[in-house]
């Protein structure tokens, strides 16, 4: 199963409304890979293809359920409803894919009364999938109550507009949903906050990825006048701002950036620390080109890298030790700091940091791609 996505292609006319539409959120049938059965039925049991859901145009994320019977469809949703896809809890997913048919009510051929959302976990409380959510979907202006099915539902009116953005190929997003978020956001949020800032990793949860020399990192950047930007530590509403008011951008490749795009101004100058392996920068260059018509400029330097001892490895969650002399030459030369001269450690200040993350994390972690 694939998508043919286009950035260029305009999707507001592939708006779809069914009469009676039947959401399936959790469903018989056999998962693939990440895919389980679920999704949207016209009253007569068709699967409605509109409503696919997916990661990229290579991964969906949902596949074709059986069709329920009568005496299992137990809910009901009244009037006219918009389908929002997945909703997720990781904050980098929510963005990119819970956010992807929103464009749609500025489209919709009729005025909309909810948003539902199929839980991506089951939860005895469907609503409580909804939290994670609702600080992204606010900082969007005015949009319909949230809600959650967690049972075969029939709704009155369900408009279905397609996913117009997602990660990888669809990352470029459809025409309407980048010009969704430029009205919502760029055109509305006041900028504020310092102009120079390096979006550190250092405080999140001990088990998500980082550079190992992440602390080092906020020492020199504070030395050259930037100052350090703890995403999670701050609302939605405030990380907004706090991009939009930035004119020199340091991160390593991870989810905040996926917002910053939404808002940064065209001059803005980012840089991006690549932290872990494969090509997720693409992910990101494409992204602020699409929305911002920025170039971000990439610098890998990490060689070394490591993960939970005895676990599948997840690129997203590796620490990395990145050349801290090759990093601040790149950056030096491309203008963003003036001191190019930031000296790696030793080898036995590098056990001793590993030492150190180790006991921090209560884990223990092995070299991987050696």
């Amino acid at each position: 199963m694939a998508l043919r996505f286009d950035p260029e292609q305009q999707l507001a006319d592939q708006i779809e409304v069914i009469e009676d539409a039947i959401i399936v959120p959790f469903g018989d049938g056999t998962s693939k890979n990440m895919a389980r059965p679920a999704g949207v039925f016209y009253p007569d049991g068709r699967y409605c293809e509109t409503a696919q859901t997916w990661r990229a145009s290579n991964r969906p994320t949902i596949v074709e359920p059986r069709f329920p019977q009568p005496e299992e469809i137990t809910g009901h949703l009244p009037g006219t409803v918009l389908f929002g896809g997945l909703g997720y809890g990781h904050f980098g997913h929510a963005l990119c894919e819970s956010t992807a048919r929103l464009w749609g009510l500025d489209h919709s051929p009729e005025s909309i009364d909810q948003v539902v959302f199929i839980p991506k976990r089951q939860f005895t409380w469907p609503s409580r999938s909804l939290p994670p959510l609702r600080p992204i979907v606010n900082a969007l202006g005015d949009v319909p109550d949230l809600v959650a099915v967690g049972s075969p539902t029939r709704v009155d009116r369900l408009v279905v507009p397609p996913q117009g953005f997602g990660v990888n190929d669809m990352i470029g997003a459809c025409p309407e949903f980048r010009t969704f978020m430029d009205e919502r956001l760029r055109k509305t949020v006041t900028a504020e906050g310092p102009e120079k800032i390096f979006i550190s990793r250092s405080k999140l949860f001990r088990k998500r990825g980082r550079f190992l020399q992440e602390e080092a990192l906020e020492r020199h950047f504070e030395a050259e006048g930037f100052s350090i930007f703890h995403p999670q530590e701050h609302n939605v509403a405030t990380q907004l701002a706090q991009y939009k008011a930035a004119k020199v951008i340091v991160s390593s490749d991870n989810s905040a950036l996926h917002l910053a795009a939404f808002v940064v101004s065209a001059e803005c100058r980012i840089a991006i620390l690549l932290r872990r392996p494969g090509t997720i920068y693409k992910d990101f260059i494409e992204q602020f080109d699409r929305f911002a018509g920025i170039s971000p400029v990439i610098i890998d330097a990490c060689s070394r890298f490591w993960f939970r001892e005895d676990e599948p490895v997840q690129f997203n969650e590796v620490i990395s030790y990145i050349d801290l002399e090759k990093t601040s030459r790149a950056l030096a030369e491309h203008g963003f700091i003036e001191n190019a001269a930031w000296p790696n450690l030793s080898e036995r200040e590098m056990e001793i940091r590993l030492e150190d993350f180790e006991e921090r994390a209560e884990t223990l972690l092995e070299e991987v791609f050696p």
